[in-house]
């Protein structure tokens, strides 16, 4: 998802497919090195910077301090010190994220034996209090000392959670309670945007749209659409739909934790979606299901004639895209040992 935001490709065309992975394809674009190259003071701070070990996102990623206080100070400083006359920032704000305060810290540790216990009421409990002191405690008075008739903003979530026996959390299905996330825009006198395809927006598009609002040159030949640009009038698959799709780690429980392994490279180890705001088909390698967008309802009448388009869309997205096929660059930075070792400590393996 992260290599999604910079690169405005989707995970089979960037290459990234799991949390373990390193290897972009070459050529690929990042946003934050076409800031720089552009002349503008160009930063990526986040809460939890080793979960992005050996990943090129175009700039290096610093640590953002979790406490409010600590946080806003880092940003007022980098803002009274950049003096750029444009600038580019992303925070990655991780409080919000699994295991949302547990006191053991560790992603597949407490919070995912309230699960295992059926005590989901105080995971969502904790869940809301996380978000509430993000929004309230970081987002918000940072918001009050921009010059909002100066600043472009873009407030996003990359994944959801399931909280559900089959996914302790995200990253192991394509269930829309995943998939499904915030996206607030704020651009000086622009109204809200024009919706994407449908009424659909994907992680996709916040590259092909800050392009937009950066003036920079897209490099990504890619499906992304920027929300800002003129109506859609394509009338083909990739341009009617979204998709999403991964390559999940296996689970396999013991008596203290859950064990997660990646599965062997093959196409029955792929999940995906792909949909419109009507419908989603959902499948796993190659068995799938049609159910309703919004309300997930499995759809039983004409299922294999309504799944015709979304099947087509599927295909057209591998068979379209420009990069699936391309060889993929070395890592940019720490091997894969010490990748693992900074992901155990922080409760995914």
């Amino acid at each position: 998802m992260h290599t999604t935001l910079v690169t405005g490709l989707y995970p089979f065309e960037h290459g990234i497919q799991g949390q373990q992975d390193q290897h972009v394809r070459e050529g690929a674009p990042r946003l934050f090195r076409q800031c720089s190259a552009r002349g503008m003071n160009a930063a990526i701070l986040s809460e939890a910077p080793t979960i992005f070990t050996g990943l090129d996102l175009g700039a290096s990623v610093g640590l953002l301090d979790a406490d409010a206080t600590g946080g806003l100070h880092q940003v007022e400083h980098w803002l009274s010190t950049s003096h750029a006359a444009s600038r580019c920032l992303l925070l990655h704000y991780w409080s919000a994220h699994t295991p949302y305060g547990a006191t053991d810290g560790k992603a597949l540790g407490e919070t995912a034996d309230l699960l295992r216990q059926g005590n989901v009421a105080e995971i969502r409990r904790r869940y809301r209090h996380a978000v509430e002191q993000v929004f309230e405690n970081k987002v918000a008075p940072l918001l009050e000392k921009l010059d909002l008739t100066r600043w472009s903003v873009m407030l996003f979530g990359d994944h959801g959670e399931s909280w559900t026996p089959d996914e302790y959390y995200h990253g192991m299905t394509v269930h829309n309670r995943v998939l499904r996330v915030p996206l607030y825009v704020h651009v000086p006198f622009t109204g809200n945007p024009a919706p994407g395809a449908g009424g659909i927006v994907s992680l996709i598009d916040l590259y092909a749209t800050a392009c937009n609002l950066l003036d920079l040159p897209r490099q990504d030949d890619g499906f992304g659409i920027d929300l800002f640009g003129p109506a859609i009038t394509d009338a083909s698959a990739t341009a009617s739909h979204r998709m999403a799709e991964i390559r999940p780690g296996r689970e396999m429980a013991d008596d203290s934790m859950l064990v997660v392994q990646p599965y062997q490279d093959g196409p029955a180890d792929v999940r995906w979606s792909v949909f419109d705001a009507s419908y989603r088909l959902r499948g796993e390698g190659e068995e799938w299901h049609l159910e309703t967008q919004w309300t997930e309802q499995p759809v039983v009448e004409e299922m294999a004639a309504r799944a015709v388009p979304y099947l087509a869309a599927r295909e057209a997205f591998h068979h379209g895209s420009s990069w699936a096929n391309r060889p993929l660059a070395q890592a940019a930075g720490a091997d894969e040992d010490v990748l693992r070792q900074r992901l155990r400590a922080l409760g995914y393996l």
